[in-house]
């Protein structure tokens, strides 16, 4: 969830950005005697979506880049153990075959 919030207010972030500066140039307008023209009128709007666009795709490469689990691991579903209790999903590292050495880092963690 917070993932699709993060990409939503990306692409609300350069119209929410336009929007201030335009209020800005309106008062300084009103401030000079001239009249104002309301924000919508002048906004580029192609920009501010390529914009928004573009920090979506950037945020969404990052997220692509930089989370998840190991790629050829085995998706172990939450399940209830023996005791009763709940046992959080895991992702064990991909197996190797027998003779072959597990790359660095592929040893399970010990649970509790």
């Amino acid at each position: 969830m917070i993932r699709v919030l993060q990409v939503v207010a990306l692409l609300v972030l350069p119209t929410l950005v336009y929007i201030a500066y335009s209020t800005w140039q309106q008062r300084r307008r009103a401030a000079a005697g001239q009249a104002p023209l309301p924000w919508y009128v002048e906004a580029p709007w192609h920009w501010l979506a390529a914009a928004g666009v573009l920090l979506a795709l950037t945020v969404l490469g990052a997220v692509a880049v930089t989370g998840g689990a190991e790629p050829h691991g085995t998706y172990v579903p939450a399940r209830v153990g023996e005791d009763g209790r709940v046992v959080p999903a895991e992702t064990l590292p991909a197996q190797t075959a027998p003779g072959e050495t597990a790359p660095a880092g592929a040893e399970r963690p010990a649970r509790d």
